[in-house]
């Protein structure tokens, strides 16, 4: 983009229908990456800018301004009181990404659709899309390219079946392990859940 044109975009400038409400963060992430891949702006959520040259700094702060304005508008209200601070794309969609781009909460909202599927009707179109959505959004998640990255992935699949299985009484040992910053290994995560007091313990 020369130093002298204004930013042009493409069809609707509402980047998304669905917006970022803390829980659907994969498919918030992909459809405003395919939306800034299209108006030809992906190097706004990857570049801070720092590399652009200096007779055209300008124009590309002015267009990023305008384009960390429509992604303030695809986040729900209370999501935005979080990231409101951020007023470029490249801090906004790190920002977003280190807050909600949490693997083992992903993996565990994505196997929990996919486990919880059912059919209400005899609408086997609706249903088939659903499965097929809740599966692709899995595979996402699964897909590495390497043997150890697969053994890490796969560790984190068992610890989501374990968390799913637990008693809903301790549903809050299980938040605080899906919003932890850092996942633990699943040998940590043994120790820790053996560590918890049993219903039975307690209620003597």
């Amino acid at each position: 983009m020369s130093s002298g044109s204004t930013p042009s975009f493409s069809g609707t400038t509402s980047i998304i229908s669905e917006k970022l409400n803390g829980k659907n963060y994969l498919s918030w992430s992909a459809s405003v990456e395919l939306w800034f891949l299209g108006q030809g702006f992906h190097d706004h959520l990857e570049e801070d800018g720092s590399s652009v040259p200096q007779d055209q700094i300008q124009q590309w702060k002015k267009t990023d301004f305008q384009l960390c304005a429509l992604l303030w508008q695809s986040v729900e209200p209370n999501i935005l009181s979080t990231l409101r601070a951020f007023k470029t794309c490249h801090s906004f969609w790190k920002k977003a990404q280190n807050i909600f781009a949490n693997d083992i909460q992903r993996l565990y909202d994505s196997a929990n659709r996919l486990s919880s599927l059912k059919q209400s009707d005899n609408d086997m179109v609706t249903f088939m899309a659903e499965a097929q959505s809740a599966v692709e959004e899995l595979k996402v998640f699964l897909e590495v390219d390497s043997l150890e990255e697969i053994k890490g992935k796969l560790d984190k699949f068992y610890m989501v079946m374990i968390l799913r299985a637990m008693n809903p009484e301790f549903n809050h040992i299980r938040d605080q392990i899906l919003t932890s910053q850092e996942v633990p290994s699943m040998e940590n995560l043994i120790t820790r859940l053996l560590r918890v007091p049993s219903l039975k313990h307690r209620n003597v």
